[in-house]
């Protein structure tokens, strides 16, 4: 019987604001804000934890630690270096080593009641370690305001710099200790942005995996800040619609640096104004996902309580680990669907992922009427209904490696309700199968007959005139849809 999860309040402001803003993104199933380990008599693991995919992502949040301004300003950032930057790395790799050590020692809360629900024992579990320092923007623009005015106020980063060098220069920072696990320093500004931008778990795990790849390759030699990472990533393309972080062509095999104004120079390009459009359509099919999240975190599933947790969490995995193109392009889909679906019909579309290309999304609309004695029978009904689709689409589909069938009312019932089954697509229907998913089509006219919709993943917007259909699938003019879209 799935039971709700419990978690510890978040113990300060800084940690409370942190957890809001990743949460967004990892919403309340994969996002943790306190755990506590078994080891050392139930001490704070870490102040933030998100699992997802088999990838854990483990934040350090010292808050505001104070900057002494009226010491020498390279005394100063050295002291501040060292209480905000050392501490949390330490910190940081003393939690991974627990984990690596100890996986099964993490709970949910300080009386070691309820361990943390998630394997931690899979095989290639990946480790990505954020240090996040707050209140150091404003002492960092006032540095750079002195030497020359028109900085953002951000951190540096050098990243092949040994700690002698950095503790001299004020407002750099680098790889903390290249002997361990990369750790991730981020002021205030820059995980906002970050978290802002990449507002799915692909994207931003996808673009850690980046960072870290090119850095510890030794390519990647400085940033002048993470804002400036993030546009030099967003402008380089690389499978399915991530972006990527590399040299120039014709130079591969040489290092790279990230210079200062990459960011405001890409808020002013059309790749910019799609990218804005796409993540507005993203962030309705994050709220789908944020719904089925805090039902399952808080119990309240309707139907099938008695699939343990992984079971739930795995279903709902798939739709969030589309990237922002692909969520964009699967929102629009279904909602122009929704809007389509005539009053008492049953209705479907079949979506692929732009993301996963053995990925299909079967998106079904089923209509209450009266026969119903309740809405539990609707419902069992079109769970019902959802798994002959299931078994269509194996048979129509058999490139197909995972299928999605989502469910929901009809527009303008007067209750509503989602309902989500995962279908493992790899393994083959037997004879017996193929023949009951043929009849089901033929008689109940089961996706005999769907609109499937390929878009597009390109975002660079390069290629594409005033007047052309704009790229976000909107039907509408490019002038008049995503060219005019978030340039301000």
């Amino acid at each position: 019987m799935l039971k709700p999860i419990l978690k510890e309040p978040s113990v300060n402001e800084s940690e409370r604001v942190l957890s809001a803003i990743v949460s967004n993104t990892f919403f309340s199933l994969w996002c943790y804000p306190s755990l506590f380990r078994s080891t050392g008599k139930g001490k704070e693991f870490a102040d933030l934890t998100i699992y997802f995919n088999n990838t854990l992502v483990i934040f350090s949040d010292k808050g505001h630690v104070n900057f002494q301004e009226h010491n020498d300003i390279q005394l100063a950032w050295s002291r501040w270096y060292r209480a905000a930057v050392k501490e949390s790395a330490k910190q940081l790799h003393g939690a991974e080593s627990l984990v690596r050590n100890h996986p099964d020692k993490l709970f949910l809360n300080s009386k070691l009641e309820d361990p943390f629900p998630f394997d931690l024992t899979k095989p290639g579990l990946k480790i990505h370690l954020v240090a996040v320092t707050g209140g150091i923007g404003q002492h960092a623009q006032r540095y750079y305001d002195s030497l020359g005015a028109g900085s953002r106020g951000t951190l540096v980063y050098s990243y092949q710099a040994d700690e002698d060098y950095l503790l001299k220069k004020p407002f750099l920072v680098g790889d903390v200790d290249p002997r361990k696990t990369f750790v991730h320093v981020l002021d205030e500004s820059g995980l906002k942005l970050l978290f802002e931008e990449l507002c799915t778990p692909e994207d931003f795990i996808h673009f850690l995996d980046t960072k870290e790849r090119v850095i510890r390759s030794g390519a990647l030699l400085s940033s002048a800040g993470e804002e400036e990472t993030l546009a030099s990533y967003l402008q380089e393309e690389s499978e399915h619609g991530f972006g990527d972080l590399r040299v120039t062509a014709g130079y591969e095999g040489h290092c790279f640096r990230i210079p200062e104004g990459e960011w405001k120079y890409y808020r002013q390009t059309v790749a910019y104004a799609l990218r804005h459009a796409h993540k507005k359509n993203a962030k309705l099919w994050n709220q789908i996902i944020a719904r089925f999240a805090d039902a399952i975190t808080g119990a309240c599933v309707g139907e099938a309580k008695d699939v343990p947790l992984l079971g739930h969490s795995d279903a709902l995995q798939i739709l969030a680990s589309e990237n922002l193109y692909s969520s964009s392009f699967l929102a629009s889909s279904l909602f122009e669907k929704f809007n389509q679906v005539p009053k008492g019909m049953r209705s479907a579309r079949t979506a692929p992922s732009t993301a996963k290309p053995d990925r299909l999304y079967i998106f079904l609309f089923f209509p209450w009427d009266d026969s119903f004695a309740s809405y539990q029978e609707y419902r069992e009904a079109r769970r019902d209904c959802m798994q002959l689709y299931a078994s269509v689409a194996m048979y129509k589909y058999q490139k197909a490696r995972e299928i999605l069938i989502f469910g929901a009312d009809t527009k303008r019932s007067q209750v509503a309700s989602e309902t989500i089954i995962a279908v493992d697509a790899s393994v083959p229907l037997t004879s017996e199968g193929r023949k009951m998913a043929q009849h089901a089509m033929k008689t109940l006219h089961i996706l005999d007959h769907v609109s499937e919709r390929v878009i597009q993943t390109s975002n660079s917007g390069a290629d594409v005139g005033r007047n052309d259909p704009c790229p976000c699938g909107s039907k509408k003019k490019y002038k008049k849809c995503c060219m005019g879209t978030g340039m301000h």
